[in-house]
């Protein structure tokens, strides 16, 4: 009698960053003016998506380890935005949120 063994190999598997958020239990906005957005990660809205709020986001905003671009994706990740429409990869939205987002840390300093 021929016996069958199973091996399993373990892999390393790189997670992409989906845009799409269906796990959402509730419904994310279509559109969140920039200035909006950038007002809620500056209060740590996007905390739980890895953006930290007040002081400590002026100074990874400006070290370059938080970027607009990040703000959106966690934005979408939080179910806050929705990227149904692809808002998240709209160029000049994410340079408007840029643009709020440095105009309150002008107004901090």
């Amino acid at each position: 009698m021929a016996t069958a063994t199973i091996v399993f190999i373990p892999m390393t598997v790189k997670a992409q960053l989906s845009l799409t958020t269906p796990s959402c239990v509730r419904e994310p906005e279509a559109y969140i003016a920039p200035g909006t957005l950038a007002s809620m990660a500056y209060r740590g809205a996007f905390q739980k998506e890895g953006i930290p709020g007040y002081q400590v986001l002026e100074t990874e905003y400006e070290a370059g380890k938080i970027t607009a671009q990040k703000i959106v994706e966690a934005a979408v990740k939080g179910c806050f935005l929705s990227n149904k429409y692809g808002v998240a990869g709209y160029d000049n939205y994410v340079s408007e949120v840029k643009n709020q987002i440095e105009l309150m840390i002008q107004e901090e300093d």
